[in-house]
Formats: structure tokens, C-alpha cells, sequence
């Protein structure tokens, strides 16, 4: 599942000047971890996450 969710921002952000995407995927893979059982302070950051996740 999270490598999913990390394939899937990966497709999202190839076009940012000067990003480096390996950041991104590390971010993701944290996100991911953190929103299988999130604390009430996470919610709406898991939240944030699955919209850019999913579409």
C-alpha cells in the first residue's frame, strides 16, 4: 500500500524546477506510515495526503 501511495506523489511532482524527488518519496513513505493509524493531532494532514494521493 505505501508503495503505492509513494509511486503515486511521485508521478505528481516530476515537473518541480529543481526538486529533489527522492525528498519527496521519503516524505511520502513518512506520510504513509504515520496515516495507517494517525493521531487526532494527523488527521487532517492524512487527510491532505490521501486527496493528493488519490486525485
Amino acid at each position: 500500500m505505501i508503495g503505492l501511495i509513494a509511486s503515486g506523489l511521485f508521478l505528481m511532482f516530476p515537473s518541480i524546477p529543481g526538486a529533489d524527488l527522492s525528498l519527496f518519496q521519503q516524505l511520502n513513505r513518512e506520510l504513509g506510515a504515520l496515516c495507517q493509524e494517525p493521531p487526532a493531532q494527523a488527521i487532517r494532514v492524512c487527510r491532505l495526503h490521501a486527496r493528493l494521493v488519490n486525485g
